[in-house]
């Protein structure tokens, strides 16, 4: 996974912390400890874009005399599917506190 707060790679394994449940789930990135999260909503139009899809092709093979029908929904909920997980990204939930740094000592330097 890529985490969107630090640009930091890490694997699915390698998450301590996660909060919630189904759709609506964050993890939090073991290197910058953002909670991260994705949009439910495009999730969802993602999973009724391919069982859609699948179903109609499925139903458009074996009952011939409705492929007319079958084909464009099935066509129409496969681009639904690849445009939904296009925009699907990983997008930070809640961002860490940074601390300030009080760096008046190097500014008087180039001053």
């Amino acid at each position: 996974m890529l985490c969107t707060h630090c640009s930091k790679t890490f694997a699915a394994d390698s998450v301590k912390n996660q909060r919630g449940r189904g759709l609506n789930a964050q993890i939090q990135c073991p290197h910058c400890s953002a909670w991260l999260g994705r949009n439910p909503i495009l999730t969802r139009m993602k999973m009724v874009g391919f069982y859609l899809g699948c179903a109609a092709l499925a139903y458009g093979y074996f009952s011939p005399s409705l492929r007319h029908i079958t084909t464009p929904v099935a066509i129409f909920a496969i681009m639904a599917l690849l445009v939904s997980h296009m925009m699907d990204h990983l997008k930070v939930m809640e961002a860490p506190e940074v601390e300030p740094v009080d760096d008046s000592e190097h500014r008087k330097k180039y001053r």
